[in-house]
């Protein structure tokens, strides 16, 4: 993508979308990451201290004081730019949660990270700055040294286990439509936690292919993993045999991924 982010600045400056004072802009998301296609948004999150006020602004909830984080989409350079505003005080609360006292503590408070919330630490290792980029590099650092990764493994983990007893609990039931179905989930998140583990994670299955490719583990092939994936193994006549393929992969996940 182009790097004129002088003229992202420009562009919301124009359309009344850049609050004064704004603490910092930054870039994510697929065009950033050189995944984007003709249609790809260009994602824009602006740091601010006070909340966005605007008639045209759309809602998301956070678990998060204040619950609200506001968005804006227009149509810039031929394609959409999705606009989300932070308050640096939620940005706080939301690294919190993945600190190494909240991982280890009894009220595990990292169980309470909403979908945005992830969404939003999951652009931080690859953002690009498009204003001072002070903000980003102090972020990345307390992020690094949090206990960030062992939170998406753990919870990515979580799932799977979930989804594996309901697989089973299904299977034993006669229910061999939802048994699959819940392996199928249940190996999605083993692959989540197993790319978490090399310190890549994303909160969209639609992606999972390509930090698959970028990660390479040496666990699991790609074209064993594309395979599971695309359920091309898959037989209509005797679906507990994939069944029990799956979410014998799933254990093995679960068994070697360091937490």
């Amino acid at each position: 993508m182009a790097k004129d982010h002088a003229h992202i600045i420009t562009t919301l400056r124009d359309n009344a979308l850049l609050p004064e004072p704004c603490k910092f802009v930054f870039l994510s998301g697929s065009m950033v990451r050189g995944w984007g296609n003709p249609t790809s948004d260009l994602d824009i999150t602006l740091i601010t201290d006070e909340p966005w006020v605007s008639p045209s602004a759309e809602s998301s909830f956070v678990a998060l004081d204040p619950p609200i984080i506001k968005w804006e989409k227009i149509h810039a350079d031929g394609r959409p730019w999705d606009i989300e505003y932070w308050q640096d005080s939620q940005v706080d609360q939301a690294l919190a949660k993945v600190s190494h006292e909240a991982f280890n503590g009894d009220q595990a408070a990292w169980k309470l990270l909403t979908e945005d919330e992830i969404a939003f630490l999951e652009r931080i290792p690859y953002a690009v700055a498009a204003s001072d980029g002070e903000w980003l590099a102090e972020r990345r650092e307390q992020q690094s040294a949090s206990a960030y990764k062992s939170v998406l493994v753990s919870r990515s983990l979580d799932y799977s286990d979930s989804f594996v007893e309901d697989s089973c609990g299904a299977g034993e039931a006669g229910d061999l439509d939802s048994a699959v179905l819940s392996a199928r989930l249940a190996f999605g998140h083993a692959i989540d936690a197993l790319l978490a583990s090399h310190g890549e994670f994303g909160h969209s299955p639609k992606w999972r292919a390509r930090r698959f490719l970028k990660v390479g583990p040496q666990l699991l092939t790609f074209d064993r993993y594309w395979s599971v994936e695309t359920m091309r193994t898959f037989d209509p006549a005797e679906p507990a045999r994939w069944i029990e393929e799956v979410i014998s992969l799933c254990q093995r996940v679960s068994m070697e991924v360091e937490v």
